[in-house]
């Protein structure tokens, strides 16, 4: 006799993976919807995957890559958008800063163009920003011009989402203990999942 006992708790959708690269992105990210992903390739070599929420691209590695090599591409790419040689060699510095060690597989980079600026994130954590708005819609425009560097599409076509922990059914062979604590009468307990064979 198998006892089985399984709980079913409401499904919370709390990322969506990109399909040709695997790489996950939070289904909101400071306070924005996810609205677009698309891919950075060089030739047949998949570089980073890419999140828009709003005016922020999320750029997630999916290679390790030199400092230079990074920060390079992306200003060759502001170059012809942009005429302010200036805001592109300060962004430049900025970027290199946050990245000392290169940009290794996995790093996280954030680039807010709102306000008429660009901000800079790495692994969550700000580094500075550069007060220029033709950098910032240049910088918008590496990933949605006619000319971007990847093809942005919708949530939706070939995206994937995955559910949190909370959004599971609790089974023998996969039980997953629930965030939040609830009261069992005699205190606060957690859901779990037993199995038991006779």
């Amino acid at each position: 006799l198998r006892l089985l006992f399984l709980c079913l708790i409401p499904v919370t959708v709390i990322a969506v993976k990109e399909p040709r690269t695997g790489i996950d992105f939070p289904k909101k990210y400071k306070g924005y919807a996810l609205e677009k992903l698309g891919v950075r390739t060089k030739g047949p070599i998949k570089v980073y995957a890419v999140g828009q929420y709003h005016d922020t691209f999320l750029l997630k590695m999916n290679m390790g890559v030199g400092t230079e090599k990074m920060s390079g591409a992306l200003s060759d790419a502001l170059k012809p958008r942009c005429k302010n040689k200036d805001a592109i060699a300060d962004f430049e510095v900025l970027l290199k800063s946050g990245c000392p060690n290169g940009v290794p597989k996995g790093m996280s980079l954030a680039f807010d163009t709102g306000r008429g600026k660009l901000s800079v994130s790495v692994n969550d954590k700000n580094i500075g920003s550069i007060g220029s708005k033709p950098l910032s819609q240049a910088f918008r425009g590496i990933y949605t011009d006619k000319n971007a560097v990847c093809k942005l599409l919708p949530i939706g076509d070939g995206s994937e989402e995955i559910d949190s922990n909370i959004g599971a059914f609790l089974t023998p062979r996969n039980f997953i203990f629930a965030g939040a604590t609830v009261a069992l009468g005699y205190g606060i307990g957690k859901y779990f999942v037993m199995q038991a064979v006779e």
